[in-house]
């Protein structure tokens, strides 16, 4: 899949991307929501908000087209503002033995609209690595 921005750059998006980030919130939205009960069953109860996950996505710019080709979940405390960054650094050198030529190209999180606490991430991604 690949497709252009207006930036002139051409981005090509492998499927296990998606795949990574499906599982990622699936398995967050899982964790988040308490298992059933007779009466939650019956009772009319609103489901709490959807979970956003925030991730990194890697892979390769040769000259002006990037390629995507895997991604990794952030451990991010959304109460704290804070992010695992020896979490994210453990990941980046786990990923570099395997694939050397691979590297943090950017970041994703799932959710609508961008909200202001996603500056945080954006921060905390952009000061250690050069993201697109």
């Amino acid at each position: 899949m690949a497709s252009s921005s207006s930036s002139g750059l051409t981005f090509k998006l492998h499927p296990l991307v998606i795949l990574n980030i499906s599982d990622h919130y699936t398995r967050i939205k899982a964790q988040s929501q308490p298992p059933p009960t007779s009466s939650a069953v019956n009772d009319a109860v609103s489901s709490p908000p959807p979970p956003r996950v925030f991730g990194c996505v890697i892979g390769v710019q040769r000259g002006r087209t990037v390629e995507i080709f895997n991604s990794f979940e952030l451990l991010y405390d959304s109460s704290t503002h804070t992010l695992d960054r020896a979490f994210l650094e453990n990941k980046q050198e786990l990923y570099k033995k395997v694939f050397p030529h691979f590297y943090v190209l950017g970041w994703y999180s799932t959710g609508g609209d961008a909200q202001e606490s996603d500056m945080h991430i954006h921060k905390a991604v952009s000061s250690d690595y050069p993201i697109i």
